[in-house]
């Protein structure tokens, strides 16, 4: 039953920071266009923006948050998460009644916050629950269940907000106003949800918490030394640096999606761009889910190590594809899946190891360390898509970058198909 509720309420936190997410960058489209902040616009940027706010708090929290992990039940910790959860979720609807988009930007933040203080615990706890023998079968469910929340949230809220923004113009005429409107709603259902993974969470095993760890004033600044800690050990230095190139790629080709939807539907009063963004990324997501799937079925006994380079050369024929085939079509919509499937055969091993080879005293710790390495790669796809997208290169010209990095991630796996240690 804790096994259960784990996966239940982060497969909902997944959901509701991406359903949000595509709400806000409908919204921002919609309304924020030409509103120049620190030099940049708002609106035509803010896919890049809300890309941004992601990662900075996992680079900031992400001691404190190993800590809190490390220190505390990581049942409590899951509870206060859910429940800062909720009070941010009121505060972002009340930003878009009173048409403060910087506000509900904020929010949106503050829910990447939130996540930086929920994913210690929630990946933590799993071997906690479940033992070694079924960690990466747990993990299998968790990274695609995880995605199945993350596909569920971007499809809903790009759909959501272009369904209604469409019937609003439709009956009153394109407007500003009906984006703020569009985005009222969904916001508000998507809130009151948030009261039920809370409740569930409350059947979670109750985990022990170690005293002995106690709070210092260093902790904020032990980014460098939890790094030290993985780094320390060519095994777990391997396995987190691979998770970071893959979570590279992740972020990277989310804004090149999302520029594709741009390209198909520029008029963005109109709507359109956001669900078609969010139709590409689900093609993702499903083919995740098989994906992951099938890794966790293989791996229901042990790891399964030699998946990893099959899952990158895998990507990188998907990534070609999308960079050759009109968007439009469905060969492009395979290709994206393509993608998704082979991903699952990439990741799943890669983080059960991370999870398996780490001491249970310093789990949080090095799981930290590793969202610390993934901030960093999210940071680094992020400036360089926006640079490229800056420069006016297309969507398609810009995917050429991941295409090259999964081509040399495969050949830097290759050596787990020969069972070499420290690969």
């Amino acid at each position: 039953m804790s096994l259960v509720a784990v996966l239940f309420v982060q497969t909902q936190n997944a959901f509701n920071d991406n359903f949000v997410k595509m709400v806000l960058i409908g919204l921002g489209f919609a309304v924020a266009q030409g509103m120049i902040v620190f030099g940049v616009d708002l609106g035509a940027k803010i896919q890049f923006i809300l890309g941004a706010l992601i990662p900075i708090p996992f680079i900031l929290g992400a001691p404190i948050a190993g800590w809190f992990s490390d220190r505390f039940s990581k049942k409590n910790v899951i509870i206060a998460s859910l429940i800062l959860q909720l009070l941010i979720f009121v505060m972002i609807w009340m930003a878009i009644v009173q048409r403060q988009v910087m506000l509900a930007i904020f929010g949106y933040f503050l829910l990447a916050v939130q996540s930086t203080l929920f994913s210690p615990a929630k990946q933590g706890i799993l071997k906690e629950i479940v033992g070694s023998s079924r960690l990466a079968l747990a993990n299998g469910l968790m990274q695609m269940l995880t995605m199945i929340g993350i596909l569920g949230g971007i499809a809903l809220g790009g759909w959501w907000f272009d369904r209604i923004l469409a019937d609003l113009n439709d009956a009153t005429g394109v407007s500003v106003v009906n984006a703020w409107e569009a985005a009222k709603l969904p916001i508000i259902y998507i809130g009151l949800g948030c009261l039920v993974p809370l409740l569930i969470s409350m059947a979670i095993q109750r985990t022990p918490s170690h005293p002995e760890k106690r709070f210092e004033v260093a902790v904020f600044f032990r980014h460098f030394q939890h790094l030290g800690l993985l780094l320390k050990r060519p095994d777990l230095r391997g396995v987190a640096l691979k998770v970071g190139l893959y979570w590279f790629v992740a972020n990277f080709m989310a804004l090149v999606l999302i520029a594709f939807g741009k390209e198909l539907f520029p008029d963005t009063l109109e709507g359109g761009a956001t669900s078609a963004s969010s139709i590409m990324l689900l093609c993702v997501g499903v083919g995740l889910i098989f994906g992951s799937t099938l890794v966790s079925i293989l791996s229901r006994h042990h790891i399964q190590l030699k998946l990893i380079p099959l899952g990158a050369i895998g990507m990188a024929i998907g990534l070609l594809g999308i960079a050759l085939f009109d968007p439009a079509g469905l060969t492009f919509k395979f290709s994206i899946g393509v993608i998704g499937f082979s991903s699952g055969f990439f990741i799943v091993p890669l983080t059960a190891s991370l999870q398996d080879l780490a001491p249970e005293d310093e789990r949080g710790r090095i799981i930290s360390a590793s969202n610390l390495i993934n901030a960093l790669a999210g940071v680094a796809a992020i400036v360089i898509c926006n640079g490229l997208d800056s420069m006016g290169l297309p969507a398609s010209g810009q995917i050429v970058v991941v295409l090259v990095l999964m081509v040399w991630a495969f050949v830097w796996t290759f050596p787990y198909l020969k069972k070499l240690p420290n690969a």
